[in-house]
């Protein structure tokens, strides 16, 4: 799993994508500081509360089964959020060893269960 500054840094990069101020799209809520809002938006990235998250590097058995577990991840940024007014893809690493994070994300991305 990433540290939290890795995380802070993610949704960082992600916040830039949006042309919507960050506190219209974000928790509405009071944090004790700014790094736990930006905790808070990188929990909702992975969780699918912005869009389908999932693994883009993944590997599976003929079954169907998962033998790999991302490590990449994946999220569109819809043409009316982006502030370049164009669909844009997120993509982003959980650079330390697998925590089921990762299979959890691709699970429920690849079957649309969000």
């Amino acid at each position: 799993m990433n540290t939290d500054s890795q995380k802070i840094e993610i949704a960082k990069t992600f916040e830039q994508l949006h042309g919507a101020s960050f506190a219209l799209w974000s928790d509405d809520k009071e944090y004790d500081s700014e790094n736990e809002r930006y905790l808070a938006v990188y929990e909702n990235i992975i969780m699918g509360v912005y869009g389908d998250c999932y693994g883009v590097n993944a590997e599976y058995d003929e079954e169907g089964e998962l033998i790999v577990e991302a490590t990449e991840f994946e999220v569109e940024v819809a043409r009316f959020e982006s502030s370049s007014e164009l669909s844009e893809i997120f993509s982003f690493e959980i650079t330390t060893e697998p925590t089921g994070i990762g299979k959890y994300i691709e699970e429920q991305g690849r079957d649309g269960a969000w």
